[in-house]
C-alpha cells in the first residue's frame, strides 16, 4: 500500500514537471503576439518576464520554510493552486498589468513545486536518488520538446494563443485534483529548526552551493538564450537552419536527463557531475573554435549540461539531510538572484563584444562550477 502511495506521488511529480514545461515553452512562440496585442516593446517585455523570475525567487524562499512547517503536501497544493490561477488568468489578460500578474504568479507557483519535488524525490528513492531525480527533470525536457513541437503548428492553423492557454488550464486544474490524493511521507526533524537554520546561515558550504547553482544556471541559459542568435549573427543562418541545431540541443538535453541518472548511479554523484561539467565545457569550447563546423558539437553539450542542476539538488540532500527543504529553498533563492545579475552582464557583453565572445561565458561557467563542486566535496568529507 505504501509503495502504491509513493508511485502515485512520483507520477504526480512527473506530471507537474511535464505541464510546467508545457506552459513555459509557450514563451518563445507567444512573445511576438504579446508585443503586438499589448503595444509594448522588448524592454517592457523583459520587465514583464523579470517579474516571473521575482516570483520564482519568492517561491524558492518560501517553499523551504513551508515544507518544514506545514509539510510537502500543503506546498504541493499551494503550488498547484497558484500555478493554475496564473494559467487561467492568461487567456483573459487584456493589459500589461494582467500579463505581468500571470507571469509573476506562475513563477511563484512553479518555484513552490520545484522546491517540494526536489526535496521529496530523494526521500522516496534511497539508493537511486540520481536516477529518479533526473527522470523527473527529464519530464520537463519532454514537456519543452512537446510544447515546441505543437505550438507552432497550432498557431499556424489559426488557433489563438488565448485558446491555447485555456486548454492548458485544464491540465493545471487536474494537477490541483491530484494533490488531494497524494500522500507525502512525513520528514521528521528531531532538532530545533531555528537553531539548525542559524547553523546553516553560518555554514560556508551553503554559499558554495549557491555559487555552484548560479554558474550552472548561467552556463545553461547562455546556450538556450543565445545559441540561435550566435548562429544567425555569426554565420548568417536563416531561422529554419538555426532551429535544426537548437532542436538537436534540446533533444540531447532531454535524453541526457533520461540516461544521466543511470550513469551517475554507476560513477557516483560528485565524480559523475564533475565529469559531465568538463565534458560539456569541452564540447562548447571545441565547437566555438571550429566555428560553423562545430555547431553540432555545441549542440552535443546539451547531453552533459542536462544533469547538472538535478544532481546538485541530490548532493544538497546528501549534505544537508536534516534541513533539506530549507537548504534547497535558500540555495535556489540566492542562486536565482546572483544569476539574474550575471545574466544581465552577459546580455550587455553580447551587445558590447558580440555573441561569439559572450558565448565563452558558458564553458567558463561550467569550469568554475567544476572547481566549486571539487571544493564542496573536500569540505563535506572533512566535516
Amino acid at each position: 500500500m505504501k509503495d502504491n502511495k509513493n508511485i502515485f506521488l512520483i507520477f504526480t511529480a512527473f506530471y507537474i514537471y511535464f505541464i510546467m514545461a508545457l506552459f513555459e515553452s509557450t514563451r518563445g512562440n507567444f512573445v511576438p503576439f504579446f508585443l503586438k496585442e499589448f503595444h509594448i516593446n522588448n524592454t517592457q517585455m523583459s520587465l514583464v518576464l523579470t517579474f516571473n523570475t521575482i516570483g520564482s525567487i519568492i517561491g524558492s524562499f518560501l517553499g523551504g520554510h513551508l515544507c518544514e512547517k506545514y509539510g510537502h503536501k500543503f506546498v504541493f497544493f499551494i503550488g498547484a493552486l497558484t500555478a493554475s490561477a496564473a494559467v487561467l488568468i492568461a487567456p483573459f489578460a487584456s493589459n500589461i498589468f494582467l500579463l505581468t500578474l500571470f507571469n509573476f504568479l506562475f513563477g511563484l507557483g512553479r518555484a513552490l513545486w520545484a522546491v517540494t519535488v526536489d526535496s521529496i524525490i530523494p526521500v522516496l528513492s534511497i539508493g537511486f536518488e540520481s536516477i529518479l531525480m533526473n527522470i523527473t527533470h527529464f519530464m520537463y525536457g519532454l514537456g519543452s520538446l512537446t510544447g515546441q513541437s505543437i505550438y507552432g503548428i497550432l498557431l499556424e492553423y489559426g488557433l489563438h494563443w488565448r485558446k491555447i492557454y485555456l486548454y492548458l488550464g485544464v491540465f493545471f486544474v487536474i494537477s490541483v485534483v491530484f494533490t488531494f490524493f497524494i500522500k507525502a511521507p512525513g520528514i521528521k526533524i528531531n532538532i530545533n529548526r531555528e537553531e539548525k537554520r542559524k547553523e546553516l546561515y553560518k555554514n560556508p558550504i551553503i554559499y558554495l552551493f549557491v555559487a555552484a547553482v548560479t554558474f550552472a544556471f548561467l552556463s545553461e541559459s547562455v546556450v538556450y538564450t543565445w545559441f540561435i542568435s550566435y548562429m544567425r549573427t555569426s554565420y548568417g543562418f536563416n531561422p529554419g537552419d538555426a532551429a535544426k541545431y537548437a532542436t538537436v540541443y534540446y533533444f540531447l538535453f532531454a535524453l541526457g536527463r533520461l540516461a544521466g541518472g543511470f550513469i551517475l548511479n554507476k560513477t557516483g554523484n560528485v565524480k559523475g557531475l564533475k565529469l559531465y561539467l568538463l565534458s560539456g565545457a569541452f564540447c562548447i569550447l571545441t565547437g566555438l573554435l571550429l566555428r560553423d563546423k562545430g555547431l553540432l558539437v555545441i549542440a552535443a553539450s546539451g547531453f552533459f549540461m542536462s544533469i547538472v542542476f538535478p544532481t546538485l539538488m541530490v548532493i544538497t540532500n546528501t549534505v544537508f539531510k536534516e534541513t533539506t527543504s530549507f537548504a534547497i529553498g535558500l540555495i535556489t533563492t540566492l542562486g536565482n538572484i546572483f544569476f539574474m545579475i550575471f545574466f544581465n552582464v552577459t546580455g550587455a557583453l553580447n551587445d558590447f563584444a558580440g555573441t561569439f565572445a559572450a558565448f565563452f561565458i558558458a564553458p567558463a561557467s561550467m569550469i568554475i562550477c567544476y572547481a566549486i563542486i571539487t571544493l564542496i566535496d573536500r569540505k563535506a568529507v572533512k566535516e
